[in-house]
């Protein structure tokens, strides 16, 4: 008789506060947990998956499962999941005290003896988790010790212990992903139902014929793992080595066919860091996808100079696939600074691979930073001046300004420190880094600069009229006269915004009462509107 092989159970904690009102968009599937799960599934183990967004009462689910679990595992990125894991895998220590507790995910792999100096974690895994994890699950199940699984973070004599390095790998190393675990169910009705009051992040602009009212059902998944940029504001380049690797294009595509056909999703979001890296597989894929005729949209991210290395056929298979976004980093306005962050993207390369997509109808997710450490206010103004330039002279883009964030396992990190800057010590503090919201944890923008960020977001927000308040006439009206100040890239006196607000108030609205869309188009500063000076 073949014995059957323990209960392993994975959780992924609440991406966002929904004390606070907020979730993010459902068509993020648990895609940390689906891949690490391929392994211990083929092994023979029965997985348990939770995941906080799509189960209201989580906690008592993830205790009732651990009931006779071989071990119960995690993974977080900064921000509040690091909060809501922590108080779940405390919660998980008082009730099953002998239950091995395993982390992974980029913060406990940049932040290890955090998570086992807590009392929460009897291991981390450090970068790439697929094989490390099979590994510590197998090992635990046959009693020995973890010491001798590389890729792992663990405690010895109070000690943290770092075993051998665990190389990173390309997919055809792994096992399947076993989609059965995934409840997709429970997503789509999240997507479908009216969000009301909650604010949804990361949410994707609606393509094709897909309306707020008529959304589609959204899905997500990894088609590659790392990156080649040396990035001085993002962990990648320790946790990988610079490495990426990717599942070949056709591959890819037949696997998007396949899934496409097995759960009927409308939109697919590649939750990748950089998708684009490679042409040939970029093209490759792009074939096939309309060779097989999926009739989905799909986005993903790319790179500023990978769009200007691409040939024109390829960027038209971009369209001719139904790409419908893409999300780019320009990262800074001035040629200094894209030397100092090591991302050497040519300034007037920014406007040109920005028009290139428009022009094919696919909206460019534009992202700036502004204050990094040692960053000059002439600086941060320069790119405040080109993100609105670009918003400018190409209205479908999102053209997104954010204050530095430190990230613990970057080179800027270190940098930020060493001017002064005091990082959160605790569980509850880090899990306060939410995005890159304006907060306590971020490194100081001058008043002056904070001042013109504020009257940018919510310049270019009534310039996009995405916002539902009043008649299209006065929107237009008041699209043009912000369409005037972001060319110019002045914000003395914000008279559109002053009509806006006198409208709300003449129609008996409050700011609470202002459309989802108005709210969200620049979550990081509509709080502040109110109170910024004139």
């Amino acid at each position: 008789m073949i014995q059957r092989k323990p209960k392993i159970v994975l959780f992924l904690p609440h991406r966002a506060d929904p004390s606070r009102g907020e979730r993010f968009s459902a068509d993020l599937l648990p895609l940390e947990l689906l891949q690490i799960a391929s392994g211990p599934i083929a092994d023979g183990y029965e997985v348990v998956m939770i995941d906080a967004m799509v189960e209201p009462d989580y906690m008592k689910k993830v205790d009732e499962a651990c009931e006779g679990a071989l071990l119960f595992a995690s993974s977080c990125i900064l921000g509040y999941q690091v909060y809501d894991g922590y108080m779940t895998a405390k919660m998980v220590r008082e009730k099953h005290p002998n239950l091995p507790i395993v982390w992974g995910g980029w913060f406990p792999s940049v932040t290890p003896e955090m998570f086992l100096n807590g009392g929460i974690a009897d291991a981390v895994g450090l970068g790439q988790g697929e094989i490390t994890f099979r590994n510590v699950v197998n090992a635990i199940a046959a009693g020995e010790d973890l010491a001798n699984v590389p890729g792992l973070a663990i405690k010895r004599e109070d000690k943290v212990l770092y075993t051998d390095h665990q190389p990173v790998l390309g997919f055809d190393k792994f096992e399947r992903v076993p989609w059965e675990l995934l409840e997709y169910d429970k997503y789509v009705k999240l997507q479908l139902e009216p969000s009301g009051n909650m604010k949804v992040r990361h949410r994707f602009p609606l393509p094709g014929h897909w309306t707020p009212d008529n959304p589609p059902k959204g899905f997500s998944m990894f088609s590659s793992f790392g990156c080649p940029e040396p990035c001085t504001f993002c962990c990648s380049p320790k946790l990988t080595g610079r490495r990426w690797k990717a599942i070949p294009g056709k591959q890819l595509a037949e696997e998007v066919a396949e899934l496409q056909q097995r759960f009927g999703f409308d939109v697919l979001r590649f939750q990748d860091a950089n998708f684009g890296v490679a042409e040939k597989r970029t093209k490759e894929f792009c074939e096939e996808l309309v060779n097989l005729g999926v009739p989905i949209h799909w986005n993903g991210t790319i790179e500023i100079e990978t769009i200007m290395r691409y040939k024109e056929s390829t960027l038209d298979l971009l369209e001719e696939s139904k790409c419908h976004l893409l999300w780019l980093g320009a990262e800074t306005g001035t040629k200094d600074m894209q030397e100092r962050i090591k991302k050497h993207i040519g300034i007037d390369n920014i406007p040109i691979a920005v028009g290139e997509l428009c022009k094919r109808n696919i909206v460019p997710g534009t992202f700036w930073i502004i204050g990094y450490p040692g960053e000059t206010e002439e600086s941060m103004a320069a790119t405040l001046k080109a993100a609105a330039n670009l918003k400018y002279r190409y209205p479908i883009a999102g053209s997104d300004v954010y204050p530095f964030r430190p990230i613990p396992g970057t080179e800027d990190f270190d940098h930020a420190v060493k001017l002064g800057y005091e990082a959160p010590t605790t569980f509850e503090e880090w899990g306060g880094c939410f995005e890159y919201k304006y907060n306590s944890q971020n490194t100081p923008l001058p008043e002056s600069i904070r001042h013109t960020w504020s009257r940018y977001n919510n310049t270019a927000a009534i310039y996009d009229m995405h916002v539902n308040e009043g008649p299209m006439w006065m929107r237009r009206v008041l699209s043009k006269i912000a369409g005037r100040r972001l060319e110019r890239g002045v914000y003395g006196f914000p008279l559109e915004q002053k009509l806006f607000d006198l409208y709300v108030r003449a129609t008996g609205q409050s700011q609470e009462d202002l459309s989802e869309e108005y709210a969200q188009l620049q979550p990081e500063t509509h709080e502040q509107h109110k109170s910024v000076p004139a």
